[in-house]
């Protein structure tokens, strides 16, 4: 089987990182709260571009090298890898799509920090629309978080949905939730037998 992977919301909860390190800018910074909590990323909050680049200088490289992979999602990959799945690694992270420096640089951190979490993998896309991945490797499951793309993504390969707050309103047909390493586990077994 061929499984596709993405990075923030499923390799790591980017979302308690997020509603973390954006409260704290917003104390230090003295700007208005949180006004969408349960809102993808930066939905969040009103920022204007000028304020979100200062957060993410002050935030975003800290969280790309630093921060750990989700509870046995090493041990998963390794046991789905184990059992002849292929591995792919798809990601639409901020910079990575993109021939700058900023690019450059966060696509080594990624490819540094799979390595620092042991997460394995056959192959690693850097990709602004992982419909082409998924369509062109034949991707029998997407492992993704993202409330904007999983209803695109639903009508190319069915979709193991990991929960956060910001994707609990999803309900489609293709689509599995998930709630954890463990859990993608044991749905891989039951949803593959009706794929």
């Amino acid at each position: 089987m061929n499984i596709g992977i993405d990075i923030d919301g499923v390799l790591t909860n980017d979302d308690n990182y997020l509603m973390d390190t954006i409260t704290k800018y917003v104390f230090e910074n003295n700007l208005e709260g949180l006004k969408r909590p349960y809102e993808y990323e930066y939905g969040k909050v009103n920022w204007n571009q000028s304020i979100l680049d200062d957060y993410r200088e002050k935030y975003f490289w800290e969280y790309c090298q630093n921060e750990p992979a989700r509870k046995y999602a090493s041990e998963i990959i390794k046991k789905l890898k184990d059992e002849g799945n292929n591995i792919y690694i798809i990601t639409s992270r901020h910079f990575t799509t993109k021939d700058t420096k900023e690019g450059e640089r966060s696509r080594k951190i990624a490819k540094d920090w799979l390595k620092k979490n042991k997460i394995i993998y056959d192959e690693l896309y850097f990709s602004p629309d992982k419909t082409k991945e998924i369509d062109g490797l034949k991707i029998d499951i997407m492992i993704e978080d993202s409330p904007e793309t999983i209803p695109t993504f639903v009508k190319h390969t069915h979709v193991f949905c990991y929960d956060c707050r910001y994707n609990r309103d999803l309900k489609l047909d293709n689509m599995t939730r998930v709630f954890s390493w463990y859990d993608i586990y044991s749905k891989i077994r039951k949803v593959c037998t009706s794929i």
